[in-house]
């Protein structure tokens, strides 16, 4: 039934919804039902189908209504979540905690152990490994195709 062109006012629900205390829900709210439309242009016996799981479906916003926390139960999960002491700051004037220690020791420059002795992997060659593998693998199958296969000759070393 789609002959009226223009402006349509809505009836239902309220085109506005007022300021404050007199606000109402514009989309209809909870209580609007919708009815189930039947489909026509299915195939035999999808239309039926589709009605029934239409009917069967809630239509409904059932929203659960939350259970606000008070302030003094927030607080108090506060105070437990504390049982670890916080680690002292230590001021810049204080004493050297490590005198037998370079100022650099852990890094990757200067004087002292790097971070290869942390015995962590560089993350971008087991990154490296990982693909390489991987492309291998792929290019193993009978159906890969020319250039998979070149790469992974090249990344064996094969140019």
């Amino acid at each position: 039934m789609a002959g009226k062109g223009g402006y349509q006012r809505p009836t239902s629900p309220a085109p506005v919804s007022g300021p404050g205390s007199l606000s109402q829900r514009t989309d209809g709210g909870p209580a609007h039902k919708q009815s189930a439309k039947y489909i026509s242009g299915l195939p035999y016996g999808q239309g039926q189908e589709m009605m029934n799981t239409q009917s069967s479906a809630p239509m409904e916003a059932s929203t659960p209504t939350p259970n606000p926390v008070p302030a003094s139960q927030i607080a108090a999960a506060g105070q437990q979540e504390q049982t670890v002491a916080p680690t002292p700051i230590v001021p810049l004037n204080a004493p050297d905690q490590y005198p037998d220690r370079f100022v650099t020791h852990g890094a990757d420059l200067g004087p002292g152990p790097t971070t290869a002795s942390l015995g962590l992997s560089d993350p971008d060659v087991t990154s490296y490994d990982n693909t390489k593998s991987y492309i291998q693998a792929l290019a193993g199958n009978s159906s890969s195709s020319p250039a998979l296969k070149a790469l992974a000759r090249r990344l064996n070393g094969a140019f």
